[in-house]
């Protein structure tokens, strides 16, 4: 009587190692896929969350420009200046004797500060005492006064960022109105 053979063919292996490979290249492409998603959601909020913090740094600024106690009194139209689009001066007095400006603009993508005790509150034409207080994610920064009340402030903010992993940029664009408390005692 002939013994049963036991085991499998030669066939029967390659065909499962072969279905094992199409289901792990899926899963692998799959899997890569998701990371590539997260990565973007990542940025995506990375950049919600930059343009939370940058308007977090200037709107208190905005709600203190034209604020007044010193002699003489800071005239309205000293109280904020908008320079160019994407630079801001804020004047506002400290206290009975002491006077400061704040100064905001974009330059090399991105936010930079100077802050100056500056009684006259005028633009200082040198480019002294700028400091760097953002990542390098800001594309475009617009300041205007144009869109609401006489004392409001709109600010656009655009930024991006490359996507972790790829060569894809995230971008977003988020705008938002300050007002000027100080500015509605005048």
């Amino acid at each position: 009587m002939p013994r049963a053979q036991s085991g499998f063919t030669l066939l029967e292996l390659t065909t499962t190692l072969a279905i094992i490979g199409v289901i792990s290249a899926a899963l692998i492409a799959v899997i890569t896929n998701l990371n590539t998603q997260s990565e973007r959601m990542n940025s995506q909020t990375e950049l919600l969350v930059t343009s939370k913090q940058l308007f977090e740094l200037i709107e208190p600024w905005a709600a203190l420009a034209g604020h007044k106690q010193a002699t003489p009194p800071l005239p309205e139209k000293k109280a904020y200046e908008i320079v160019s689009s994407s630079h801001i001066k804020f004047c506002y007095d400290l206290d009975a004797t002491n006077r400061q400006q704040r100064e905001f603009r974009l330059r090399d993508k991105r936010l930079q500060e100077r802050v100056e005790n500056n009684f006259g509150c005028m633009v200082a034409p040198n480019e002294n005492g700028w400091v760097d207080i953002s990542a390098p994610l800001i594309r475009t920064l617009t300041f205007s006064d144009n869109d609401g009340s006489d004392y409001s402030l709109d600010i656009r903010l655009q930024l991006e960022k490359i996507v972790p992993g790829t060569n894809e940029i995230t971008a977003t664009t988020v705008r938002r109105r300050f007002n000027m408390f100080a500015m509605t005692l005048y």
